[in-house]
């Protein structure tokens, strides 16, 4: 067995082997980070798109403020914590409890898109989070005021 493992003809053919399966560990690793990518940014521009309803004067603001509430709860499933938070905080700025000015509604808005911004660029996986089911809000349309 020694003089097996020692044989050029063994080397010839383990070698070759482990570089296969090696590859192909790390084209599936890549193949999940594109994936999750792809789904993050889908949900990312679907929650751009849906902020127009927060503005006053847009047409089917209701279906656009649904859907973003919608978007907001899934990315729960793939995007970190700062843009679930800052998600958050941008619906506390235009909740209808409390007026808030238009500046601090803007600058809401701002760290949302900003935090976006960084997580597509870093193209990190999400392996990890401090959220727990208590940070999980179930809210309705009629809840938000226009800005």
């Amino acid at each position: 067995m020694r003089e097996l493992l020692l044989s050029a003809e063994f080397w010839k053919f383990a070698l070759p082997l482990s570089g296969a399966v090696l590859a192909w560990f790390i084209n599936e690793w890549r193949k999940r980070i594109w994936e999750q990518y792809r789904r993050k940014e889908a949900s990312y521009k679907e929650l751009l798109r849906c902020l127009k309803g927060f503005y006053v004067g847009v047409a089917d603001a209701e279906a656009l403020k649904s859907e973003f509430l919608n978007q907001l709860n899934q990315c729960w499933l793939y995007c970190p914590d700062e843009v679930i938070k800052n998600g958050y905080a941008f619906l506390d700025s235009v909740h209808t409890k409390e007026m808030q000015t238009g500046s601090v509604k803007e600058k809401a808005m701002g760290e949302l898109v900003s935090s976006i911004r960084k997580d597509l660029l870093s193209r990190k996986l999400v392996k990890n989070t401090i959220l727990t089911e208590s940070d999980f809000r179930h809210l309705q349309c009629n809840d938000i005021q226009q800005p």
